[in-house]
């Protein structure tokens, strides 16, 4: 098939050098087919490259054909480029082909000429009348190597191009230039770009405008860094009102834009920064103006430029908006102290916005300027921030907390209210129990003095009842029993006393308190602390016990405040051990409370890393593989939910945990062998918990060949560690003959199972902050239900994407799983080597086809990313595709195409 395909598409290649679609995709069909001989694609590949001296041909077409030729297979890349090479030598060689032939070029390769150092090739293609050609010189401007003068020249020429496209692209090579491309110590030159960049921030087109905020951040921050200690602060200010004005362009995308530049801006003068608060101009400023352009034809900046321009922003109807000027408003506010103590109210206000996004980078604004010592907070403004605190989402209250431990408040009502809104925040959301007390013990740290009037005040409601009985049931009495316990290591000097009783009956809570205060101590360290203050009253115990803090705190106030997601994951760890028990006793409402906060304790670090870390994904795995194995096992063991429909619901749960638990041993790299090990002990609890109700010998084959297959790789880590496996497993091994001695395939012990599952439980693991997340990401430009890509029925169509790669090593065996709407799937391998870039990341552009196109007018495909589980030695039922088992690696990407209009 092949070889008739490939004389079809050499002998009329030389009759029709206008190439049609068919012969088009019939050559890219051979090129994109994994099966295709190494024969056929080199005649191929001679064939291409014998035409490119052919004038009348296509040559962008041929040059799309070898560059999916060099994507697809890397062996021939150096040939390709040396081919491209020569075409770019030619004589005859039009100036429009130029940019395809040196896309080809391998910069790396060793030539007698290097075309990219050719300057009369760059300026001749900067300066070509068409305008592809222009945009794909400056988008690749990095290529070449040309003099600093020479690039400067062309691209500030280049920025007064009739073509909006050029402007932008000129403008984004200057700020590329700016970031590192080359050196420039020139002020005057620097001062040259800036200027003509502020130029083109009246340009009429929204495009060039915003390329334009970022041209002039880039190149005024050099000038400031280049300009004389006399006048660098007065350069600085004028970059800022320079951009205050872009913050009132009427496109959103700008009006971000100039907040985000804003925030990049290292010095600013405080009168300049209390102007963008301020509704008119203040004294002393009515006059001053800048170098700089206000409007197209005025070339003096006033410093009114800046007046109200946060409060606009921080009131703008786009939520993007409004949360580029809160983030910048954070930078801002380490500059002036009294700047943030007027912009305090405005964030305040901020607290009652709809946007969650919003809300939240207000609330890391707050924090930023309490961790500077500039959050100053008044009654008035109690109403919002504590609101914060008992907001729907758990990310706000969980901000709001963090925020709220670092608040100096100054009179004992405003504390006395902050307790109180505390104490309602756990009340109406049991689940943040362990963070609230955590919040209550480090605000009574801070607060000693109103911390034990308070308690003095309330001292009747921490007594036990007349029987004797220490019953605290009450959440507010637990919560102020946190709140005591804080006074002796206060970091005031104590006044009055806290009775050493109340620590005492704290101690009839020691594992609340323990999980409440995570991170700070252990219950041992906890136990201790306590007996010793229940020994002394307030008064002498901050004279003689100075060193508690020290005693009992691992870390200190200020490492607390910003703790890692790593930190936060090893005490998520810790503490899920401790659900086991409650999912035995089937309390699983309380569990999966439990797990959505702590869920959502872990996506907020999500917010502020892209991609997230590596261990952060493997614990928001894990809390949903202990929900799905927490409903599993409270359906297997009630029998009257398995004699209705509980089996089809068991079925179901403990399908997603088996692909979820596989996903977690193959997606991650730098899994401890103690980690690896409890996942396979969570994938036999899987298997143990579906035998008894999977039916049949077929099931019962299938449950034995997992089985062997997770104890074979246990083995082989008790080897390597030399550790004992888990109790758990070491049973269901043992009793493996037992069930198996059936003829019919069918368990007849079951009690034996359940005996074993009786003997697991969760074990507290650690993971290493190393781990990497295997990841992929799949695109089609352009493309959705409006925008379909053409296809003739019957013939194979070419779809081009872009991949991008996360923390795959060249080891590993890739393929696209393309899926028609009949459920039929279509693997395409790809090849690693064709993937630009590093393990971390690696990137490509890569055009598959699709071979059986149905006779409609359109169809969808739904693509994926899969990697073969080379550790697990299962073979796949797939024809033409994987070899072994495989997980998905992305998101299905829905491909839309339909027929091409004649």
């Amino acid at each position: 098939m092949e070889h008739r395909l490939l004389a079809d598409v050499v002998s009329k290649l030389g009759k029709f050098p206008i190439l049609s679609p068919k012969l088009t995709d019939a050559a890219l069909s051979l090129i994109t087919n994994p099966f295709t001989s190494d024969e056929t694609l080199t005649s191929l590949l001679e064939t291409l490259v014998a035409h490119l001296q052919n004038p009348d041909i296509n040559h962008a077409i041929l040059f799309s054909l070898l560059s999916a030729l060099s994507n697809h297979h890397p062996r021939l890349r150096r040939r390709i480029s040396a081919a491209a090479h020569a075409f770019v030598l030619l004589p005859t060689t039009a100036t429009p082909t130029l940019p395809h032939a040196l896309s080809l070029i391998e910069p790396a390769e060793p030539t007698p000429f290097d075309p990219f150092s050719d300057e009369s090739m760059f300026l001749s293609l900067c300066f070509w009348q068409c305008v592809k050609t222009r945009r794909w010189t400056l988008r690749n401007v990095s290529k070449f190597h040309v003099r600093p003068s020479v690039f400067l020249t062309v691209l500030l020429g280049l920025t007064k191009d009739p073509y909006p496209y050029i402007r932008e692209a000129a403008l984004d090579g200057l700020v590329m230039l700016s970031n590192g491309g080359i050196v420039v110590d020139d002020r005057s030159l620097i001062e040259c770009c800036y200027f003509r960049s502020v130029e083109l921030l009246f340009d009429a087109e929204n495009s060039v405008r915003c390329s334009a905020v970022r041209a002039v951040s880039a190149w005024g921050q050099l000038l400031v860094a280049l300009s004389p200690d006399k006048t660098k602060a007065d350069w600085s200010d004028a970059l800022f009102v320079q951009l205050c004005l872009m913050v009132r362009d009427r496109e959103m995308e700008i009006r971000v834009a100039a907040f985000s530049a804003l925030g990049n801006i290292r010095t600013v003068s405080e009168d300049i920064l209390m102007l963008t608060l301020a509704k008119k101009a203040l004294s002393g400023t009515n006059e001053k103006t800048f170098p700089g352009q206000y409007t197209a034809k005025l070339f003096k900046l006033p410093a009114t430029a800046a007046v109200f321009i946060f409060v606009n922003g921080l009131e703008d109807e786009f939520y993007q908006v409004r949360k580029s000027a809160c983030h910048a408003v954070k930078k801002m506010t380490v500059l002036s102290a009294k700047f943030a103590g007027e912009v305090v109210y405005i964030l305040m206000q901020i607290l009652n916005e709809d946007s969650v996004v919003v809300r939240l980078q207000a609330l890391q604004t707050l924090h930023h300027m309490a961790m500077h010592d500039h959050l100053k907070v008044e009654e008035s403004h109690l109403d919002m921030f504590f609101g914060a605190l008992v907001d729907g989402n758990a990310l706000i209250r969980s901000a709001a907390r963090k925020t709220i431990q670092l608040t100096k408040f100054q009179k004992l009502a405003m504390f006395r209210s902050c307790i109180d809104v505390l104490i309602k925040n756990l009340e109406l959301c049991p689940q943040d129990e362990a963070d609230v007390f955590y919040a209550l013990y480090k605000i009574g740290r801070s607060h000693g003095k109103f911390v034990t009037k308070i308690i003095h005040e309330v001292s009747q409601e921490l007594e036990p009842s007349p029987y004797g009985k220490l019953g605290f049931t009450k959440v507010r009495t637990i919560a102020l029993l946190v709140l005591a316990i804080s006074a002796p290591v206060s970091l005031e000097r104590q006044i009055s006393t806290i009775r050493p009783e109340i620590y005492s009956y704290a101690v009839t809570l020691l594992g609340r308190l323990t999980r409440g205060l995570g991170g700070l101590t252990d219950q041992n360290a906890l136990l201790d602390y306590l007996s010793h203050c229940s020994r002394f009253t307030v008064g002498s115990t901050s004279e003689s016990f100075g060193e508690v803090l020290d005693f009992h705190l691992k870390d200190s106030y200020f490492q607390l405040q910003k703790r890692s997601e790593t930190t936060c994951v090893e005490i998520v760890f810790q503490k899920i051990v401790d659900l086991w028990p409650l999912i035995q006793l089937g309390c699983m409402n309380e569990v999966i409370r439990t797990l959505r906060s702590w869920k959502e304790e872990l996506q907020f670090f999500s917010l502020d890393s892209r991609p997230p870390a590596g261990v952060l994904v493997f614990a928001l795995k894990y809390l949903h593989v202990i929900k799905l194995l927490g409903k599993a096992w409270a359906c297997y063991f009630s029998k009257r939910n398995l004699h209705f429909n509980g089996i089809g619901i068991l079925e179901a749960l403990l399908c997603k945990t088996e692909r979820r638990l596989k996903e977690m041993l193959h997606r991650f790299t730098g899994l401890s062998r103690g980690v690896e090990m409890h996942i396979l002990e969570l994938m036999l609890v899987t298997y143990t918990l579906r035998l008894p109700y999977g039916g049949g010998t077929i099931f019962f084959e299938d449950y034995t060949s997992k089985v062997n297959s997770v104890f074979c790789r246990v083995e082989n880590l008790g080897k390597e560690e030399s550790t004992q496996p888990f109790p758990f497993l070491i049973d269901l091994q043992n009793i493996s003959h037992e069930i198996g001695n059936s003829r019919d395939g069918f368990i007849h012990k079951p009690e034996l199972l359940q005996k074993s599952l009786n003997l697991f439980s969760l074990k507290q693991i650690v993971v290493s902050e190393k781990l990497d997340y295997l990841d992929a990401e799949i695109d089609v430009f352009d493309n959705d239900f409006q925008n379909p890509l053409p296809f003739i029925s019957g013939l194979p169509v070419g779809i081009p994407f872009d991949i991008t790669l996360h923390n795959i090593s060249l080891g590993t065996r890739l393929w696209l799983a393309i899926t028609d709407g009949e459920k039929s799937t279509q693997f395409v391998f790809l090849d690693l080597h064709e993937f630009g870039g590093c393990n971390e990341i690696r990137k490509s552009a890569f055009v598959a086809p699709f071979f059986r196109t149905p006779k409609v007018k359109h169809f969808v495909l739904k693509v994926s990313v899969v990697m073969e589980c080379l550790s697990e030695g299962q073979h796949s039922k797939h024809l033409n595709g994987p070899k072994q088992n495989f997980i998905y690696l992305s998101n299905g990407k829905e491909i839309h195409l339909s027929t091409a209009e004649k």
